[in-house]
């Protein structure tokens, strides 16, 4: 019986690769009997619409497009009772969330993946009444993303972060903040960076040991750096993300499956390298397993909590 499939593609992700891979990539599905209904998005918030409106209908959800794309597609999975299974053909500049679970790079081979992968139930971050697949931030360079014009991003890859980055090094705002873990903790501090992630992969980089990471425990891993008051103190932190250690006197590490952050004054935060909006307040829940995405089944043994085959 032929399976009904929901094909949301972004057409100006990346290097607008997507235009002279869609015929090989519908081919594929075909071949392997799915019925597909074909979606391309125009503008910011269509393909959350899209799905949340539609996607029940379907017995996969496929997307293709950068981390936003991902990000709005999983959003509007998230509205639905039940979740139909969500495939993944990466198509944007950096991918973190595609790379952390294996998915190929290779567009047609991240479809045919999606034709006989395995089903992994994913984490998914709540942030107030929003989502996000991998990572909520504020602060130092996380607006970055969002704000690097998309021909910066098709023409130079990562490098178009960082040359956006300079631009605002000198505008970065401590927040005095007290944040709240699932144990009852709470840490006060005045920050400069938070990363709140279920990724190996952040901004392109793997900020964590691979060992630390599980994307299906119902955790968070957090990162957050404290002011900065003198360029003596930058070198401690930066030998610290390179070295995956975490442990110099300027950066807070948690984990932790809810993590409540208040702050004294207005944050910018982003979501999976898109605009999350200014507040003061913020409650971000780990929701364990809600998102059943295909991946390879060599990707388990680095990001799963349990190696049992997920496969249904």
């Amino acid at each position: 019986m032929d399976r009904k499939m929901l094909f949301v593609y972004n057409p100006t992700a990346g290097k607008e690769q997507i235009c002279n891979k869609l015929s090989e990539i519908i081919q594929i599905f075909c071949k392997a009997n799915y019925k597909i209904t074909i979606f391309a998005t125009q503008s910011t918030g269509d393909a959350s619409k899209i799905v949340s409106e539609h996607g029940a209908e379907y017995d996969c959800v496929v997307c293709s497009g950068g981390d936003g794309t991902m990000n709005e597609v999983a959003s509007g999975l998230m509205q639905l009772k039940h979740c139909p299974v969500c495939g993944y053909i990466p198509a944007g500049t950096v991918n973190d969330f595609a790379s952390s679970l294996k998915i190929p790079k290779i567009m047609t081979d991240a479809a045919a993946l999606i034709t006989k992968g395995s089903i992994f139930r994913c984490d998914m971050g709540k942030f107030n009444n929003r989502y996000f697949t991998y990572v909520a931030g504020f602060g130092a360079f996380t607006e970055v993303s969002y704000q690097t014009p998309q021909e910066w991003k098709n023409a130079l890859g990562k490098a178009a972060y960082f040359v956006e980055a300079l631009k605002h090094i000198a505008d970065i705002k401590p927040h005095h903040m007290f944040i709240e873990c699932d144990d009852g903790t709470v840490y006060e501090d005045t920050f400069i960076l938070g990363l709140v992630s279920n990724s190996v992969s952040v901004a392109g980089y793997k900020a964590y040991s691979k060992k630390n990471i599980k994307m299906d425990d119902g955790k968070f891993e957090a990162i957050f750096i404290r002011n900065l008051k003198n360029p003596l103190e930058i070198q401690p932190v930066i030998n610290s993300l390179l070295s995956k250690q975490l442990d110099a006197e300027q950066i807070l590490y948690i984990s932790s499956s809810i993590i409540n952050v208040s702050s004294d004054d207005e944050v910018s935060w982003t979501l999976d390298g898109e605009d999350g909006g200014v507040c003061c307040n913020v409650k971000i829940e780990n929701l364990k397993q809600a998102l059943p995405i295909i991946c390879d089944e060599s990707a388990y043994t680095e990001v799963s909590c349990n190696y049992i085959d997920l496969k249904e």
